[in-house]
């Protein structure tokens, strides 16, 4: 099945548009989100206000952001990692599971990572602010239960964050660590702003 989905496209620095797009359809190992949670990354506002940053610049609409939250819409068949009905943290980047890091088990080093939302690389790749996102299982990390998708930090990165819930600006402020209940609060200048 097809999905279709409301995307947050940036088309030039102050040309911030709501598009439907093709969401795609599931594919082997993959999971359909239904996002209700987004962070703003400084590179989100770089990509607004001036187009990109440093020599990275807009060069085809783009989807915007890539630290989000949701609850998991569909799996494909042979995902058990997650299920519909959970809530999830989704990781926004993509190892290319083929470099000599990936393959020593290190994807955290991928020498071609991918992330969500990002112009560094043509065709750009698209962003995860929208309503439906596909995305592999490995990125999705499950939310404990009792913690507000507002309070969620999907990039894992130590900010406050200012979160976009339901179409509607929330202070957000928590960290969220690997599913556990604990959650605490750090200000300092990476991730969400």
């Amino acid at each position: 099945m097809k999905w279709r989905c409301m995307c947050l496209v940036i088309h030039a620095p102050e040309d911030l548009r709501l598009e439907e797009r093709d969401a795609g359809e599931i594919g082997p190992g993959q999971v359909l989100v239904r996002v209700g949670m987004g962070g703003i990354c400084g590179s989100d506002l770089h990509y607004f206000h001036d187009g990109g940053f440093g020599t990275v610049r807009i060069k085809e609409p783009l989807i915007l952001g890539h630290e989000v939250a949701g609850t998991v819409a569909a799996v494909a068949a042979d995902v058990t990692s997650v299920k519909v009905g959970d809530r999830v943290a989704v990781n926004p980047s993509r190892p290319c599971a083929a470099c000599k890091f990936c393959l020593e088990g290190l994807p955290n080093q991928c020498l071609e990572m991918r992330f969500f939302g990002s112009a560094m690389r043509m065709p750009h790749v698209q962003g995860a602010f929208r309503n439906m996102l596909l995305c592999q299982a490995e990125q999705c990390h499950p939310v404990a239960d009792g913690v507000p998708l507002t309070q969620v930090d999907p990039d894992l990165v130590l900010s406050k964050a200012l979160t976009l819930y339901d179409g509607t600006v929330a202070s957000g402020g928590n960290r969220f660590d690997n599913a556990a209940i604990a959650l605490y609060e750090f200000k300092t200048g990476t991730g969400t702003v």
